[in-house]
């Protein structure tokens, strides 16, 4: 079933860890290598101060001097790339709870296949976000935002096929939205190395959206 499935959160991540750089149907010409992603200029450092993921919360129309400076516009709201860095670490952190979840709950060895992939490509992600972050005086968020955190006590209700089904569904809607956010971000995002992030991690969404749609085909008729 496609459909979106967080109107406000950004979910997922992480291109380049296990699996080929597949096209990631943009026209950005940022460099996608990982030298370049860790790079971070000084310009882009908030000068003397640590920021906290209370500063990702800005009114639309606003403008943050965390993680660069202006809005992009996602969908009906503006966003920052401090809410970016936050939504997508939260989201890295469910992705790998909900796939510990589906490697101890489900007893189909492909939804578990799928799931240590989540887990080990998510796991990279918020190492990687980690280090940008760090470069950039911004703190990302050691809790799941709270939509997250209400996903992974509803699935952690459910066992069997019951879980199966929910598992695939919210996975998929899950990528469809991180790929909607990080479209943006690879397009938009005033710092640099956010945008390369945003662009060499839009392929790997795009394949776990598409494996997720593939096993809800083919496993939960």
């Amino acid at each position: 079933m496609k459909k979106i499935f967080y109107g406000v959160t950004a979910l997922a991540l992480m291109a380049g860890w296990g699996c080929s750089r597949v096209d990631a149907n943009t026209s950005n010409s940022v460099p996608t290598t990982d030298a370049y992603e860790a790079t971070v200029t000084s310009s882009n450092s908030a000068a003397g101060t640590t920021r906290t993921t209370a500063d990702a919360y800005v009114a639309p129309g606003t403008t943050s001097n965390v993680a660069g400076t202006g809005t992009m516009r996602y969908g009906t709201r503006d966003i920052t790339e401090a809410t970016f860095l936050t939504e997508a670490a939260s989201s890295n952190m469910m992705e790998v709870q909900l796939g510990k979840l589906a490697l101890e709950r489900s007893a189909n060895s492909e939804i578990k296949r799928f799931a240590q992939t989540l887990v080990d490509h998510h796991t990279k992600g918020s190492q990687e976000l980690t280090s940008i972050a760090s470069g950039m005086n911004f703190t990302l968020p050691t809790a799941l935002l709270p939509e997250h955190q209400k996903l992974v006590d509803e699935l952690s209700k459910l066992t069997g096929s019951e879980f199966d089904r929910k598992y695939i569904d919210k996975i998929e809607d899950a990528h469809e939205s991180d790929i909607a956010l990080f479209d943006v971000v690879s397009n938009a995002a005033p710092t640099t190395t956010v945008k390369a992030f945003a662009i060499r991690t839009l392929p790997m969404l795009r394949v776990h959206e598409h494996e997720a749609d593939e096993l809800e085909k083919k496993i939960l008729k």
